[in-house]
């Protein structure tokens, strides 16, 4: 995700977060969403990305925007892998 070390440093308990059943989807689904241009670089932290509940990251990046991105739920759940999307 490009995210720098420093930021990473100020939340050092993701890095105990399972790369694929948490980093990976949720990083998936803010890459979907940046390629649909539904958010910028520059309001997405690291924080607000990983350290949330399932509930809670659902509930901003998914519900939110599933009108716009319908593949958002897929995505997170492991069904559509990044062949099946539109990266920059």
């Amino acid at each position: 995700m490009g995210w720098r070390r420093d930021a990473v440093a100020r939340v050092p308990m993701v890095l105990c977060y399972s790369l694929n059943k948490r980093v990976i989807p949720r990083c998936l689904v803010v890459q979907v969403l940046k390629s649909e241009g539904l958010l910028n670089e520059e309001n997405i932290h690291l924080s607000s990305v990983l350290i949330p509940t399932e509930k809670t990251f659902i509930a901003r990046f998914v519900i939110k925007y599933e009108e716009q991105a319908p593949q958002l739920l897929n995505v997170y759940k492991g069904k559509l892998g990044s062949e099946g999307m539109k990266l920059l």
